[in-house]
């Protein structure tokens, strides 16, 4: 079955298997999918969902099988960086980092626009095989860096910056765990 993009940036198309010339609308949007199939709206799952899932892993990595009830199938889960503090989930950066290179991450740079005694502002950037170009910034003093590193707060500036920078670029939302204040 061929998957490609809808109308709208949440709506998805999918080849019905039977006949080539039919096409069913999934609406993928977080935790919400649904599909105009006649076994979506008597079971509330169906085939098509399966198929958008790994469409979006494939193109974003950002929906897992637990969000929406469908399994996947050879892909790699998000879930297996999630790290869970106080009851809420983050990403660990180095899924970020994994996740980019296998969606085509050509390059990933940081550099400093400033650094005080108090602050540091850092930006990044990221380039795609695609083409896609993504850039973002990162802060970090000393009163909001783990005691382990506050000497070294200047290169966590770096980090948050390369973390929002691949979050954006994989369609992420939840923070990084080296985005956390301690």
């Amino acid at each position: 079955m061929q998957v490609r993009q809808g109308n709208a940036s949440h709506l998805f198309e999918v080849e019905s298997e039977t006949d080539s010339d039919k096409w069913y609308q999934v609406f993928a949007n977080g935790t919400v999918m649904k599909c105009t199939c006649r076994g979506y709206l008597s079971h509330k799952t169906c085939k098509h969902l399966g198929e958008v899932q790994q469409y979006l892993q494939h193109t974003e990595g950002a929906i897992e099988a637990e969000e929406t009830g469908v399994p996947l199938q050879g892909t790699p889960r998000l879930s297996k960086w999630i790290t869970k503090i106080h009851g809420k989930e983050f990403i660990q950066y180095a899924g970020l980092l994994a996740m980019a290179h296998e969606q085509g991450l050509t390059e990933l740079g940081s550099g400093f626009i400033t650094v005080s005694e108090t602050l540091a502002l850092a930006f990044a950037w990221a380039t795609f095989k695609d083409g896609r170009k993504f850039w973002d910034a990162g802060d970090a003093t000393p009163q909001n860096v783990h005691q382990q590193v506050r000497a070294h707060f200047p290169r966590v500036a770096l980090t948050r910056a390369k973390a929002h920078c691949l979050r954006d670029a994989l369609n992420i939302g939840m923070v990084a765990v080296e985005e956390l204040e301690d």
